[in-house]
């Protein structure tokens, strides 16, 4: 059976809020109906009863399977059949939805995947790779966003969004964050979003003349070509563009361009006419990964987009995302 919401008067980033309300906590009592343990996001369907009577079938959303895996679940996590007890929160558009905060099961252990105080999406912890004696960080290796809050956010602070012109206005009140979030056609959006999602890895090497980015989120490869000094002029336009790069010391710097019009993060979006920088070094006082953007769109913004991101180092493998369309809508 399903009980009434609780009020636990949180508050939300952006990209969950915007689906589920952090501030109705509803509890549900009932058996696993199935579980869906795939990206971008895990779905457990509990079959209930509502205040009704009627028998309901319940759809509460989890992390990436990417994401579960590294925090110690599996595809047995939930049996079919099996009693549970989840607390979760809201669907703002189905009643039958909801976003998976604690799953109680009948042996009495459970699993925490966000705070039902806080609404705080809990990751796995992270642990370092390991240097050898004399070795240096570099930026090369992998790297992961651990969470979203504190200093697990790595994100620096924003500059630029008040420069909005007319028609980045008009683009953004056209715009449902909902229909228009990239994920649901399995698509990056940006480079910038690629560096944000927590629990999600990033492997940066180097081949010849060029440095291979891969985004775990989306099975992204990005190729940096330092041999070249301009964008060929028949590059197909796309959410991640055409980058070239040139080090200066230990900072590589990437130009890219050629984008599609599309989401840069978030509900910020950008043109066809949009420019991106990064410069991608180690930070001197906690050595972790830095990345330093600074986005320029004539069309919708009439100063430059600036913000920054801090990766850890970390000794996880990469998992390959494998995003289905198919199964994309639901994601946050």
């Amino acid at each position: 059976m399903c009980l009434g919401a609780f009020a636990p008067g949180a508050s939300a980033h952006h990209g969950f809020s915007a689906h589920f309300d952090p501030d109705k906590l509803i509890r549900i009592e009932g058996t696993v109906k199935r579980f869906d343990f795939i990206n971008p996001h895990g779905h457990l369907f509990i079959e209930a009863t509502n205040d009704s009577g009627e028998t309901v079938v319940y759809d509460c959303e989890l992390q990436a399977r990417s994401q579960l895996l590294r925090h110690g679940a599996d595809k047995t996590l939930f049996t079919v059949g099996e009693s549970i007890v989840v607390m979760g929160f809201e669907a703002r558009r189905d009643p039958l939805r909801c976003e998976f905060a604690v799953g109680y099961f009948a042996d009495g252990s459970s699993f925490e995947m966000r705070t039902v105080d806080t609404a705080r999406s809990q990751f796995a912890d992270n642990q370092p790779a390991e240097l050898t004696p004399g070795e240096e960080r570099s930026i090369f290796g992998t790297w992961i966003r651990p969470g979203m809050y504190g200093d697990d956010s790595g994100r620096g602070p924003r500059s630029g969004d008040d420069s909005i012109t007319a028609a980045g206005k008009a683009a953004v009140a056209a715009f449902d964050p909902v229909t228009g979030h990239p994920a649901i056609q399995c698509r990056a959006g940006s480079p910038v979003r690629e560096w944000g999602p927590p629990g999600l890895a990033t492997s940066i090497h180097k081949e010849d003349q060029e440095v291979i980015i891969y985004h775990e989120s989306m099975d992204v490869t990005r190729t940096v070509h330092l041999d070249l000094t301009e964008h060929p002029a028949d590059f197909v336009r796309s959410d991640m563009g055409h980058s070239i790069g040139h080090f200066e010391g230990d900072v590589l710097v990437i130009e890219t361009a050629a984008f599609e019009a599309g989401v840069l993060v978030g509900s910020t979006l950008n043109s066809s006419q949009m420019t991106l920088i990064e410069r991608l070094s180690i930070d001197s006082e906690t050595r972790r990964l830095l990345i330093e953007w600074s986005m320029l769109d004539p069309l919708y913004y009439s100063a430059p987009l600036k913000g920054s991101q801090l990766l850890h180092s970390t000794n996880q493998e990469i998992i390959r995302y494998g995003c289905d369309p198919a199964t994309a809508s639901g994601y946050e």
